[in-house]
């Protein structure tokens, strides 16, 4: 059995763009090209003087055309993506940059051409130091005069030093072709096989090869997992707990080392950096850790196969999954109502998240349904007429196992669409509760604030600009949650923001067993909300995992790591859970935009197109590729060869890809 064809239509597939999947809801303040340097539709910019100037300063100094344009809010699109098609329809060019603020949204986005003189390591450093400090005080022309200036000052300090790594590089130059004339030298003097000093060992990998072998085992082995648990959680169901403990055991223990080398993997991305030892030390344990876990279930792999044993039950299979595959089908007319519901109801992540599921869920199925008629077909024998009344041979009990896999983890992946939009729909309508809860919690600490202000000759540090904080964020989310179609998932983040001000300046003002009993309150609010987020994310990225790439998935590992860690002391210690709790939401919602950005780059924004090829709907193909069912990835069969579905009895590998990119550099995120 060959995976030619396999490797074949995945290669079409992401050279085609195949689909460009979760597009966000229309905007209300659409992306649309840009008349002047600045616009401001939310009337924000105070100092258009000192705006102006900064801008000029910066382009004078550094040839580069920064543009700015604030709005009031994205309306549910992500900021990069709004922003980057602004950039597109504005034809900005190698000198020029977009600087977008969504000032209700608290959002924020840049984009920068890849020919900048500014690094992304400055562009970071400029956002998280100059930017986003002033946004989050609302100084909204001090943090476009700030950007300005980091800007002008990272491009103009990479000028500065350009001679002296000039010259740097010239005594380079000069060392090694010393080094090589001595070695040359000394070479001359000893002949092969003589007494002397022995050959040096060859060198190993360069760091880059490190970093790019690293990055694969991790996705390899994060699609391993993902998959592994879904068949576990098959097999347990029809064999029971006693029978597949062996590899729940393996993959229990393989996911605490992929765990770990996912969180080493984010050490590497903290500013600042590591030097390069330290880098090729964390590197050479990450792939220690993958390679450790990788054989733990090759180990438990061949047992697990046998015991699925789909060769031998492939007709009984083949009518179960498809009973699933029906089922799945006669809800999706509800699931779509309830998507285009929520979307009508609501904006924000989660309902961009889910906007496109009931579409994904079509293209698994289709491909469920052209999966199962090849095992009708394999099962039959040779010769054996299709649907359309050609004559293609049927391919045995082998080819038959293969066709089932694939077509049970397209139905699998399915219900996980379709059971998102249900998820979501629980929890919006829960976010919103929170929200209001929020806001009669702050409302009562700003009250017990201004008291603690009244009744003090010296007041709390702090507590002052925390008022003012929480009124401003209730003022903005009150009239946020007014809207026709609010994001209390948005709006309950803002107002966590506000709340764990005001906390940590009335803390003085409380005695222990009253913060304790406000911190469980606060915990039983957040922890659910953090669920979903986690929750929401892995859905995302486990039905999409053909186009992600390490980043997301490391972030949200990390994510995981804390909400357990919320979960496993929230009895004991409700302060510690609810810190971990919340950074657990964030990094989750942090991974599932990332995610989201891998998709589209990977989408490239162009369709499959229509047509079926060999019974096959394209569409169909292009969703079994994003969702990883035709990626290569799995721990026992899958893939298409010559005949159709194909695959060895081992695991097959997966060659990593970066994805889309090309022709600008981003980033942004909340204030």
């Amino acid at each position: 059995m060959t995976s030619k064809l396999s490797r074949s239509v995945v290669l079409l597939l992401a050279a085609l763009g195949v689909v460009a999947l979760v597009a966000g809801p229309a905007a209300a303040q659409a992306p649309e090209r840009l008349a002047t340097q600045v616009t401001d539709q939310a009337g924000v910019l105070s100092d258009r003087g000192g705006v102006d100037a900064a801008l000029a300063e910066l382009q004078r100094r550094t040839g580069i055309q920064l543009f700015v344009v604030m709005v009031d809010s994205f309306d549910g699109t992500p900021a990069q993506q709004w922003t980057d098609e602004t950039a597109r329809l504005s034809d900005l060019g190698n000198r020029d940059a977009l600087l977008a603020v969504a000032t209700t949204d608290r959002a924020y986005a840049y984009s920068f051409p890849e020919d900048s003189r500014i690094s992304d390591r400055e562009l970071s450093e400029v956002a998280a130091n100059d930017i986003e400090p002033a946004l989050s005080r609302s100084d909204w022309s001090g943090a476009v005069i700030a950007g300005a200036r980091g800007y002008t000052d990272a491009a103009a300090g990479s000028s500065s030093f350009g001679w002296i790594f000039l010259v740097l590089g010239i005594i380079v130059v000069v060392v090694l072709v010393l080094m090589w004339l001595r070695k040359r030298r000394s070479a001359s003097h000893t002949r092969p096989g003589s007494a002397g000093t022995p050959p040096a060992a060859p060198a190993g990998p360069t760091t880059e090869e490190l970093t790019a072998r690293a990055n694969a085992l991790l996705i390899e082995l994060d699609d391993d997992l993902r998959a592994g648990e879904r068949e576990l959680a098959l097999a347990a169901a029809q064999y029971g707990a006693e029978a597949t403990a062996p590899f729940q055991a393996a993959l229990e223990s393989a996911r605490q080392d992929v765990a770990e080398a996912f969180r080493l993997r984010m050490t590497l991305d903290e500013v600042p950096g590591p030097d390069v030892t330290q880098r090729r030390d964390t590197l050479t344990r990450i792939i220690a850790l993958c390679e450790g876990a990788d054989a733990r279930l090759d180990a438990e792999s061949e047992a697990f196969d046998r015991l699925r044993d789909l060769e031998g039950r492939a007709a009984e299979a083949t009518t179960e999954i498809d009973q699933r595959r029906a089922a799945i089908e006669a809800a999706l007319p509800t699931t779509e109502a309830t998507a285009k519901q929520l979307a009508a109801a609501y904006s924000g992540g989660t309902i961009t998240a889910i906007t496109a599921n009931a579409d994904q869920a079509r293209e698994r199925l289709a491909f469920a349904d052209a999966a199962l008629i090849r095992a009708r077909q394999a099962l039959a024998g040779p010769g054996t007429p299709t649907t359309s009344g050609s004559g293609v041979p049927g391919g045995g009990p082998a080819e038959a196992a293969l066709a089932v896999r694939a077509a049970e983890q397209a139905v699998d992946q399915a219900g996980q669409l379709v059971g998102a939009v249900d998820r979501a729909a629980a929890d919006l309508p829960a976010a919103r509760a929170a929200a209001d809860s929020l806001i009669n919690e702050i409302t009562g600490e700003i009250a017990a604030g201004r008291a603690a202000l009244t009744g003090n000759a010296v007041a709390p540090a702090g507590l002052t600009a925390a008022i003012t904080g929480g009124e401003q964020a209730l003022a903005e989310v009150r009239a946020a949650l007014s809207a026709d179609r609010p994001d209390p998932v948005g709006a309950v983040a803002r107002l966590q923001t506000a709340d764990a001000a005001l906390d940590a300046a009335l803390a003085e003002a409380r005695d222990v067993a009253e913060r304790l009993a406000h911190d469980r309150s606060l915990l039983a609010q957040e922890l659910p909300v953090a669920r979903a987020e986690v929750a929401a994310t892995n859905d995302f990225i486990t039905t999409r995992r053909g186009a992600v790439r390490s980043e997301a998935r490391a972030t949200l590992s990390e994510a995981v790591r804390h909400l357990s860690v919320a979960e496993s002391v929230a009895a004991t210690d409700p302060a510690t859970a609810l810190a971990e709790a919340r950074q657990a939401r964030r990094l989750a919602a942090n991974a599932g935009r990332s995610a989201d950005l891998d998709v589209q780059r990977w989408g490239g924004g162009s369709g499959f197109g229509g047509g079926h090829q060999s019974g096959f709907d394209a569409g169909a193909f292009a969703g079994a590729v994003l969702g990883g069912i035709l990626s290569g990835g799995g721990r026992s069969h899958g893939g298409w060869n010559g005949g159709g579905f194909g695959g060895s009895a081992s695991r097959g590998r997966r060659t990593s890809s970066s994805g889309g990119g090309g022709g600008r550099r981003g980033g942004g995120g909340r204030f």
